[in-house]
């Protein structure tokens, strides 16, 4: 009994030196794929030596998540692996999800990318609007009809992926990308909105605050304690999601209403200043409008998939709400879930619609320089401040402060909400599952340090891809007995995602060539994870040990010094030979930690298992 206490003490230290080790590759590696990604955006193309060194990072990165997690899960193993039900605390009503539905949909997007669209494509800005209103519209009635569908067998449906999931089974590979994708997308969009912040906050906020005669000491004080505000939110809402979700509520309401407000007003000052000119609007209608038309339909519908967000919110919502004034007027009147979740959906998309086109011709009307826009770090500040005032600017830049918050709550909820999915599923151990908001706010960091536009447009690829997949879920739900006629609107949405997502190609190539990446990198995922641990540790060792054959043929091909791996102290001139001792050290460790579980642990407990719960 004691040599066999001993033997498991030896057994997790060997672990906890493993798990330092993983840690120590994982930084390094995402180093490598942050600064490699960096150089192919800035190059516009990818060289075949940097694709060689991204796929031996990405190679390093899987095999450092399996040391982390072999960890915890040893830990964890002596214990019984029960599944267990997630318990629910609703405290969310119709109001509360509508306002999360619009403060989702109306974020700080708008504040870049309406001026400078409608001022790029003009009447086809407007139609690609209308166009991706319709298709939101459409796909929120798929939403509610599939949600209306699992309430009646007593399913849950915890966000868009949970459908796919009913219709294809936890272990189909539709599932899987579907709610990994919406994962990274969420995650995108919440590190796009912290990205927007830091660059309003340190470069244009002192400006609008020298202004007002606040300069030096002053304007650093009021620009470190919005800093400091923010990040501490971002934090608080992380640590203590489920303790203050009813506050979150309430907040998200009061915000949503007050960024509302302004930016009507905005709209309407600004349209009164240019006399609603809309002189010039049809210019953009001559030529291939049709392509123009899908394209940028495709770049916009970034402004409108934030509806779904509502569905992330099912474990938090009664089941019957109160309706405003319904419910006065009839006294005790209350809706289902599933009703208020349809009224609240459709609702975002067209409320955010309206404000979104009545911005646009509001811009449209003072005629900007497309060149000043573009030269500007949020155009709608620029234009707030050119033509209506500082006063105004400043009224603006509080519109923005709050569609940040707005964005950046439930886009961060709705990610740490999936990763914890994932875990409920048996893809990634329930102990990393259990602190998914850790996982998902260190991903924000990392991506908040990358390019905005890069961010927008990843975000827009697989989010399309992933909604897609979702509606289709509609078809496969109802198997073979549904007519062809029901299943015309979520295929036609579906594809309608599908194509509008290849469409942004022609916006930036590289986007689309990093999305068909993440799908088949997806793919492998899920294909190591069915391993289980003895096939997973087996076939990263090979994959390691393929890349380092790779980078040792193609080493002339690429040398790294971008700024992530500068600040860990990796040289460009050994860049390269770095990463390929990386993988070897990987390869070496993976083999101790298959011995570990093999040899000393299982001789006590059974052996802990990375994927499957």
């Amino acid at each position: 009994m004691q040599r066999s206490k001993g033997t498991r003490a030896n057994a997790l230290l060997l672990k906890l030196v493993l798990t330092v080790v993983g840690v120590t590759v994982l930084v390094l590696a995402l180093g490598y794929i942050y600064d490699e990604a960096v150089a192919v955006s800035a190059s516009g193309g990818a060289r075949l030596g940097a694709v060689v060194v991204i796929f031996a990072a990405v190679a390093a990165s899987m095999s450092s998540v399996a040391l982390i997690a072999s960890l915890p899960e040893s830990i964890r193993s002596r214990f019984a692996q029960r599944s267990r039900k997630v318990q629910s605390r609703p405290v969310y009503g119709f109001v509360t999800v509508l306002a999360v539905g619009i403060g989702s949909t109306l974020g700080s997007p708008l504040f870049v990318l309406i001026p400078l669209n409608i001022e790029q494509y003009e009447l086809v800005s407007l139609g690609s609007l209308a166009l991706a209103t319709v298709l939101s519209v459409l796909m929120a009635k798929v939403y509610a009809d599939m949600y209306s569908t699992l309430e009646k067998r007593g399913l849950p449906a915890v966000g868009g992926p949970s459908f796919t999931k009913i219709a294809c089974g936890t272990k189909s590979i539709r599932y899987f990308f579907s709610r990994v994708s919406m994962w990274i997308a969420n995650t995108a969009l919440a590190a796009y909105s912290k990205l927007v912040f830091v660059i309003f906050d340190i470069e244009v906020f002192p400006v609008i605050l020298a202004g007002f005669g606040l300069k030096g000491f002053a304007a650093d004080v009021v620009v470190y304690t919005i800093a400091v505000v923010f990040v501490g939110w971002s934090v608080i809402n992380a640590v203590f999601e489920h303790k203050i979700l009813r506050s979150v509520g309430y907040l998200q309401i009061v915000m949503t209403s007050l960024m509302i407000v302004i930016l009507i007003y905005e709209s309407f000052l600004l349209g009164a200043h240019g006399a609603w000119d809309l002189s010039g609007l049809t210019h953009a209608a001559s030529g291939d409008w049709f392509s123009a038309l899908l394209i940028n339909t495709g770049y916009l519908y970034l402004l409108f998939f934030g509806f779904q967000e509502i569905q992330a919110l099912e474990r938090d919502s009664y089941e019957e709400s109160n309706v405003p004034l319904l419910s006065r007027l009839r006294q005790g009147y209350k809706i289902r879930k599933s009703s208020y979740f349809r009224i609240a959906m459709i609702l975002s998309v067209v409320v955010a619609a309206a404000i979104n086109v009545l911005y646009a011709l509001a811009v449209f009307s003072v005629h900007p320089s497309l060149a000043a826009l573009q030269a500007a770090s949020i155009p709608a500040l620029f234009l707030a401040e050119k033509y209506l005032g500082s006063g105004q600017e400043l009224l603006m830049a509080v519109a923005f402060l709050t569609a940040t918050i707005t964005t950046f709550v439930p886009a961060f909820v709705a990610a740490s909400r999936h990763l914890a999915a994932l875990g409920e599923d048996g893809y990634i151990p329930r102990s990393v599952a259990s602190i998914s908001w850790v996982f998902t706010l260190g991903a924000i960091v990392i991506l908040a340090l990358g390019n905005a536009n890069f961010l927008v447009e990843i975000t827009d690829f697989l989010v399309l891809v992933s909604l897609g997949i979702i509606n289709m879920s509609s078809v496969w739900l109802a198997g073979g007995g549904s007519s062809p006629r029901k299943n015309l609107l979520p295929v036609l949405v579906g594809v309608s995602c599908f194509v509008a997502g290849a469409a942004i190609y022609f916006i930036d190539s590289s986007v689309v060539v990093f999305g068909i990446v993440s799908v088949a990198f997806t793919y492998l995922v899920f294909d190591i994870v069915e391993l289980g641990v003895l096939g997973t540790n087996l076939f990263l060792t090979v994959f390691n040990l393929a890349c380092v054959v790779l980078l040792a043929a193609f080493s002339s091909a690429s040398g790294l010094a971008g700024p992530v791996l500068s600040v860990l102290g990796v040289q460009a001139s050994s860049s390269i030979e770095v990463l390929a001792y990386l993988l070897v050290l990987c390869s070496a460790m993976l083999a101790v930690n298959l011995f570990v579980d093999v040899k000393m642990l299982n001789r006590t407990n059974p052996a802990p298992s990375l994927g499957v719960a």
